[in-house]
């Protein structure tokens, strides 16, 4: 038995890469082995900011020999007057060997020309090469160059050596250029190139050369060394930002410093100090132990620990000036204060198409007020809400957001706290941009609700009138994101409201503004709404509500998404239960019938006829029944007057002939069928539902 070590050395990869490094490389080592019959005890792969290495422990030193048969063309089609056809031979050479040792067997009462391959047992290392080029070419980046030979392989970044160790053995080939061996290099700045024995003391030896190889002991001495320098300076470090999953791919033999903040600087809004200390230069900012942000910071270092010293005054230094200018633009625009950053909108574009910062701010104060009055919240959140959105769109004309722009809505509620503003109207100004993704918070507080959704429907209501929807995976504007985080607030706070009027009634403000919209608004919020949609069937199979339960809400057109996910949710509930079976074939036997009956049938008119009349009389109870439920949310209802129809149903396809000969006959009882159809459509949507599709 032996273990495998195959390295690649490359340029500095970005974190992105070295995440699906980690993700993909172990699936497509095992992949690999697959293919080439070969077991492994364990496969796992370390990623560093200037490499990958992929360890599969327990190979054995051969792959055993093996006998196989291929089955061929039809003996027919293989042999023409007893001499081998172009199909014969075509086969014989794809499994290497000659025509003449084709043979000729019966199988499943036909004859067929097979293939007898005796495969020989293979020495594991010359099946190095094969598994090493299945791994690298295999790899799928989001974002990549081409290097090598000119073979056309695209890596994130320039590959630059290659080490192949097969237990103590050094397994020499060629990919893309490039020749493996047993050099690879340390440390950009501590190390040296380092010779590589044998695959299980790799790590050892690039540890010697000052490379801490595993991406996972890195995090664990990054931690460490955070813990330990956080306790020293009697605080406690803290990551909003995330950004230790960042400083893992930057560094690989890390070390901790603390730097110190000029204490003036503290004077800043808390977001702007922890931003530039994190998304700027990827710090950790102390907290003491009241949470208040302490003079100091914490940084992961890939230099020399020798030369801490200068290390950190660089840090400090680079950190200062962010700060200085953050604190000049602070002052600036606190100088000018928010009524003057507010006149600064109308010259500021939103969209080309749809106005300026200013005509977005407008529209806003409209939405919200239009779906506060529909959702029915207390007037203190109405008022609080109203004088956020005439406040959220202020600080795109403050100088401290041109320098920070992921700062957006936190500094316009910053300058709102300080010129007196409620914690209300604040919160609901910081916190208008939220949700941002599917794991982040939501907005806290009706106020904070309303002006978040009502930004996500201009957004999504401007962009799908001005054409500029999202198509395949180009989404430059964020709408899906918008749609989603529109689902999660009207969910979360319950507010069930009609979408395609606050939709219709976003269109209409953007009209009365004089906007450039470049398609019909009926088709553009019909195509918007299923968008919508969709992203609502997303959330709820999160919550275990299959596809088929959501377009069957869907379908039945409540025009409310609280409604509609109230409703799948009964359908999916409902899985088990005889009357959505009963109501189902009952609705798919009207459905077929109705498809087929011309516009305009007509409605129907007793004649006497016992099936008909008892068909119409169940529709005629059902239907007021299905409504007052559809006005009371209530999917069990609805469903029980559907299923009420089913019995009358059998009988008139039992007793009745609808395509009668007589045209007035089948007329009448067309339109009966297509008046029944619609009505149990109106409690879901049963063409939807399929056998063995997650719901029957």
């Amino acid at each position: 038995m032996a273990d495998l070590l195959l390295e690649i050395g490359c340029e500095e990869l970005p974190g992105a890469a070295c995440r699906e490094l980690i993700a993909q490389v172990p699936k497509l080592a095992r992949a690999a082995l697959a293919e080439e019959r070969l077991e492994a005890a364990d496969v796992s792969v370390a990623v560093s900011p200037r490499r990958f290495a992929l360890r599969v422990d327990g190979l054995p030193d051969e792959r055993p020999g093996r006998s196989r048969s291929v089955r061929g063309p039809a003996e027919a089609a293989a042999f023409a007057d007893g001499e081998p056809t172009k199909a014969a031979s075509g086969f014989a050479r794809s499994q290497g060997i000659a025509v003449e040792q084709l043979a000729v067997r019966e199988q499943d009462g036909r004859t067929f020309v097979f293939a007898d391959v005796e495969e020989p047992a293979a020495p594991t290392a010359e099946l190095v090469p094969r598994l090493a080029a299945a791994v690298v070419d295999g790899i799928r980046f989001g974002k990549t160059m081409r290097w090598g030979d000119g073979s056309g392989l695209r890596f994130s970044r320039p590959v630059r050596w290659i080490v192949a160790k097969l237990g103590e053995r050094t397994v020499e080939f060629e990919l893309h250029g490039l020749r493996a061996g047993d050099v690879s290099q340390g440390h950009r700045f501590l190390g040296r190139p380092a010779t590589i024995a044998d695959a299980a003391g790799y790590r050892d030896a690039l540890l010697a050369v000052g490379v801490v190889a595993d991406h996972d002991e890195r995090r664990r001495e990054i931690i460490g060394g955070l813990d330990a320098a956080a306790a020293a300076a009697a605080g406690r470090w803290h990551d909003p930002g995330g950004a230790l999953e960042e400083v893992i791919f930057l560094v690989e033999r890390p070390s901790v410093i603390t730097g110190g903040i000029d204490p003036a600087h503290l004077r800043l809004p808390r977001r702007v100090l922890v931003t530039a200390m994190q998304s700027h230069q990827r710090y950790f900012p102390l907290e003491d132990a009241e949470g208040g942000l302490m003079p100091a910071f914490l940084a992961v270092s890939n230099g020399d620990p020798a030369h801490a010293a200068l290390i950190t005054k660089g840090n400090e230094e680079v950190l200062d000036a962010r700060l200085q200018d953050a604190a000049f633009s602070f002052d600036v625009d606190r100088d000018a204060g928010l009524e003057a950053l507010d006149a600064r909108l109308p010259n500021i574009v939103f969209h080309a198409r749809l106005g300026s910062m200013a005509d977005k701010r407008d529209r806003l104060v409209g939405t919200v007020a239009a779906l506060a009055e529909a959702v029915g919240v207390d007037a203190s959140a109405v008022a609080a809400a109203a004088e956020a959105a005439r406040l959220a769109k202020a600080d795109q004309g403050a100088v401290l957001v041109a320098e920070f722009s992921e700062l957006e809505g936190e500094v316009a509620a910053e300058y709102a706290r300080l010129e007196g503003h409620s914690e209300e109207v604040c919160r609901a100004v910081a916190q208008h941009y939220l949700p941002e993704g599917p794991g982040s918070p939501l907005p806290e507080g009706d106020a904070a609700a309303l002006l978040a959704a009502a930004d996500k429907v201009d957004n999504l209501v401007g962009a799908f009138l001005v054409d500029e929807a999202p198509t395949g995976s180009k989404d430059p504007y964020g709408q899906r994101r918008a749609a989603a985080g529109l689902v999660r607030i009207l969910l979360e706070r319950g507010w069930d409201v009609s979408l395609r009027e606050l939709l219709a009634g976003s269109a209409a403000r953007l009209r009365a503004q004089g906007a450039d919209l470049a398609v019909d608004d009926d088709a553009a919020l019909d195509t918007l709404e299923t968008f919508v949609a969709e992203r609502l069937a997303r959330h709820l199979a999160e919550e275990g509500v299959t596809a088929e339960a959501a377009a069957a809400a869907q379908g039945a057109g409540l025009d409310s998404l609280v409604a509609t996910a109230a409703w799948a949710r009964g359908v999916q509930e409902a899985a088990e239960r005889p009357e959505l079976a009963s109501a189902w074939t009952a609705g798919t036997r009207l459905a077929r019938i109705a498809a087929r009956a011309e516009d305009g049938v007509g409605q129907f008119a007793s004649v006497g006829d016992p099936g008909e009349d008892a068909l119409a009389a169940a529709v005629e109870a059902a239907a007021p029944i299905i409504e007052r439920a559809r006005a009371d949310r209530d999917f069990a209802a609805a469903l029980t007057a559907a299923a009420g129809v089913a019995g009358p149903v059998d009988r008139f396809f039992d007793e009745v002939m609808v395509n009668a000969d007589d045209p007035v006959d089948r007329a009448r009882r067309l339109a009966l069928v297509s008046q029944a159809s619609a009505v149990l459509r109106r409690a879901v949507d049963l063409g939807a539902v399929t056998e063995g599709g997650g719901v029957l």
